[in-house]
């Protein structure tokens, strides 16, 4: 079976009802769910770990031969080949289709990408008249309900936490995903509450997927002229929990956001680690970057969406 995402080509061995299928395109991945076996972590040589924030590991990235090892604890291992083109996953007992599918489209194919020379960064983003406004942030900062504030007031949805940058006659564009979006209940019944609750993301989390496919909410699946990037701040670490504030970023604090929020396969890839660095200084150059802070009351969503349309405004 043949899917689209991100605008490439992905081949599976199961079902991936979150993406669209397609037929006679030229292939760009090529992914493999294998039976459960025990993982052989003593033949690879770890180099990265990500950390949840009590500090338990999330994802542990190794080399195993020319590849790499993906291995989250407790869940799955996921074999990417050098290339970043072929990957196999092979599940911890008892886990279920849907986190397998999630760990694939949300993690793995963005890590891949990097690997591949594209820019993947942590972020989610909508299409407003103007072009594609996008806000970044670590997980819990509040992208996906940001942005699906946006996507009621109409704005289709460009990409929910995976943004793949493209740059095009000197100009950038934020590249479509898939016609999803990752939210918790409380977010769903408040923001949608005539629409379906979605599917289950995972077994290990209560968000529910919210499908975009069909249906009054729109999903927008061209590449979108980049007009606003906001990174997402918590109140609390300001010290102030009720006001809204946008204010530019300088380029250094930008590069800095940039480096954080990148998705990349190999940080010890050094010629990989200098042309990323290379692009995002200059990337941190355009007029796009700003920090938004916000109060985290979902009541009080319209208001922070007026202050992000006002700031679009100005220069």
């Amino acid at each position: 079976m043949l899917y689209k995402l991100f605008q490439f080509t992905l081949e599976s061995n199961i079902p991936l009802p979150e993406l669209p299928q397609v037929e006679g395109e030229e292939l760009e991945f090529a992914f493999r769910l294998l039976p459960t076996q025990e993982a052989r972590l003593e033949s690879v040589s770890w180099f990265h770990h990500w950390s949840l924030p009590n500090d338990d590991v999330w994802l542990s990235f190794a080399r195993q031969g020319s590849g790499y090892l993906l291995h989250f604890p407790d869940l799955a291992d996921f074999v990417v080949s050098a290339n970043a083109k072929d990957i196999s996953c092979y599940p911890a007992p008892g886990i279920p289709l849907e986190t397998v599918r999630h760990l694939l489209l949300d993690q793995v194919i963005p890590l891949a990408l990097s690997k591949s020379g594209k820019r993947v960064l942590h972020s989610s983003a909508v299409v407003a008249p103007g072009g594609a406004i996008a806000f970044i942030g670590m997980t819990g900062m509040g992208k996906s309900t940001l942005t699906a504030s946006f996507i009621k007031r109409g704005f289709p949805l460009l990409t929910d936490d995976c943004l793949l940058l493209e740059e095009k006659e000197r100009h950038l564009y934020g590249v479509p995903s898939y016609a999803g979006l990752r939210l918790w209940d409380e977010s769903l019944s408040v923001l949608f509450p005539d629409e379906p609750m979605g599917s289950q993301v995972a077994h290990y989390t209560d968000k529910k997927r919210l499908d975009l496919s069909g249906g009054q909410l729109s999903f927008c699946s061209n590449p979108i002229l980049l007009q606003r990037m906001y990174v997402l701040d918590s109140p609390q670490q300001k010290g102030d929990t009720k006001t809204i504030s946008i204010t530019p970023l300088t380029p250094r604090e930008a590069l800095l956001e940039l480096i954080s929020y990148s998705f990349k396969l190999d940080i010890a890839d050094r010629e990989f680690l200098k042309q990323e660095f290379e692009y995002l200084c200059n990337l941190a150059t355009l007029p796009l970057f700003h920090r938004l802070i916000f109060p985290r009351d979902l009541s009080l969503l319209p208001i922070v969406e007026e202050a992000i349309l006002e700031n679009l405004n100005t220069e």
